[in-house]
């Protein structure tokens, strides 16, 4: 529309005066600075770093209480994805009236201060929520939206906010709304990127959150000290300091005999070489049970003879716990050499039983009792329930290596106050990357001296009581060669593997339910 003025008076002709276009970035009210603009967006894409950041640590915080399953994560889900949602309908109703840069930078300080006592007090509110609420389903929604909840929202009041500060002219509202969705989302994606490839790697969970909080804040002062006109040089140097830091097929002819998606893992069961396996994905990745077609006794895999030599240790184990079944050979195995002995075989995916069962003549019952849970929740019920067992075997594994929540100091401690005095724990681990060190010296700060049994891949054995002289050992497997011989385990292979030399380096990190980032640990070689 025109602008025309009153006409002059010396004459009657009014002046129109077209209003010269003008670009987006200058259409913001009162003629805001384009440090002003740049500021509104660095809060929006901050924002959106600060909730994907936040939600990937979220499922870290909760795995040691409620497993890392399809369940815990959609509640984790639903939680952000509804306290975001409210956050929207909030910070849109609050641009109606005077919207302003200090409010904005008020709700990310607001934020900031409402992710605090997710560090201060999240162990204590899980243990609380854990203690009363028994399924993980709804004990994780619970626990989400007790530490999660509150800052999310406020983190979502921040984009329709920033529309109605960055709109004036009806015209370039669509534009502005794609730029911030830009910022927003590009943030989001940083925000993912970052913390799950690089802060974990080498940082604390808590450390993360405090950083997180810590540039939050400084954003928000900075904002704040602009809206009230005080910006100086030192302030936007920080800003700029901010803005920086935001930003195959098979080789083998195998014979697929059956394939099927469960809530954790593509499974696929094949045939090759005279022996039946079960690998999890679609591509090729680690075996995770294989048996011979021509002899179901034969162990196959090494592996599963150097956890046998736990036996050694404790040679007639009446009460057992193992932990990941993948095609059940451990406690059949240990069924048929122990038929009295009392079994728990634990496994996340009932999906996995089932195939064990159909292809790998796996039978529950008679002394085996399998439970279809999280291993970390089970043991922290058999705790609290008092369960004690003589012989542990740690064996569980998804597609890349054992779940980082059974990786930690914490579940260690955990474990073994189900062992008896005199209990054994075996653990089987990988003899290469670079989580050996961190691995070998978690395992030594919990238990102490073990035996290190290294063929391709590696067992760690310990008793709860201190382990035995290697002549005691011998004269174990003196009396267990015959069981063990049947099942393709020779003691003149075994016996030498039996190792308590210190071959790892102790000058690495314990790994914590803060600090366990072992999938991008197993990535690295071994130094």
């Amino acid at each position: 529309m025109a602008n025309c003025r009153k006409p002059l008076r010396s004459s009657n002709i009014g002046v129109c005066i077209e209003p010269v276009a003008r670009h987006p970035l200058e259409a913001l009210p009162n003629g805001d600075s384009v440090l002003k603009k740049l500021l509104i967006f660095l809060i929006a894409g901050w924002s959106g770093f600060y909730v994907m950041s936040i939600e990937l640590l979220s499922g870290r915080i909760l795995a040691p209480y409620f497993g890392n399953s399809i369940y815990v994560w959609g509640g984790v889900i639903t939680v952000f994805m509804v306290a975001l949602s409210i956050g929207y309908l909030i910070g849109g109703r609050l641009s109606i009236k005077e919207p302003s840069l200090r409010n904005l930078s008020f709700f990310l300080l607001s934020a900031a201060t409402a992710t605090i006592p997710i560090v201060i007090m999240n162990e204590f509110a899980l243990n609380q929520i854990f203690s009363r609420i028994q399924d993980p389903r709804y004990g994780s929604v619970a626990s989400t939206t007790l530490l999660f909840f509150l800052p999310t929202t406020i983190l979502g009041m921040v984009s329709p906010y920033s529309v109605r500060l960055l709109v004036n002219e009806y015209k370039y509202s669509g534009h502005y709304t794609g730029l911030l969705f830009f910022a927003s989302t590009f943030g989001s994606a940083a925000g993912t990127i970052m913390t799950s490839f690089y802060l974990v790697l080498y940082l604390e969970i808590n450390s993360i959150i405090w950083m997180i909080i810590g540039i939050s804040i400084a954003i928000s002062f900075i904002a704040m000290v602009y809206g009230a006109k005080m910006m100086n040089k030192v302030a936007a140097s920080m800003l700029c300091m901010f803005i920086m830091l935001g930003v195959s097929g098979f080789a083998d002819a195998e014979t697929i005999i059956h394939k099927e998606r469960s809530l954790y893992r593509e499974i696929t069961v094949y045939e090759d070489k005279g022996t039946r396996c079960m690998r999890f994905t679609r591509r090729f990745s680690a075996r995770q049970t294989c048996v011979s077609l021509k002899n179901r006794d034969h162990l196959v895999f090494n592996y599963t003879k150097m956890m046998l030599g736990a036996l050694y240790l404790c040679p007639n184990p009446k009460k057992i716990l193992i932990i990941g079944v993948g095609g059940g050979t451990l406690p059949t195995t240990l069924s048929s050499m122990f038929p009295t002995a009392e079994i728990h075989a634990i496994e996340i995916d009932p999906a996995v039983i089932n195939v064990a069962k159909k292809y790998f003549d796996f039978k529950p019952g008679k002394n085996i009792t399998v439970f279809e849970e999280d291993g970390r929740v089970f043991v922290k019920r058999a705790i609290i329930k008092g369960y004690k067992y003589d012989l542990v075997l740690l064996d569980a594994f998804d597609h890349e290596y054992i779940p980082e929540h059974l990786l930690t100091k914490e579940f260690l401690e955990e474990v073994k106050k189900t062992l008896l005095p005199d209990g054994v724990l075996a653990a089987n681990t990988w003899a290469t990357s670079r989580l050996y060190n961190h691995e070998s010296v978690t395992y030594e700060s919990v238990f102490g001296k073990f035996f290190n049994l290294k063929y391709m891949s590696r067992v760690i054995l310990i008793k709860q009581d201190g382990l035995p002289s290697m002549d005691v050992v011998k004269m174990n497997s003196d009396a267990l060669d015959d069981k063990l011989k049947r099942f393709g385990v020779e003691a003149s292979w075994l016996l030498p593997l039996f190792s308590t030399k210190r071959d790892w380096r102790t000058d690495v990190r314990v790994l914590t339910d803060q600090y366990s980032p072992s999938n991008l640990l197993n990535l690295r070689v071994r130094d």
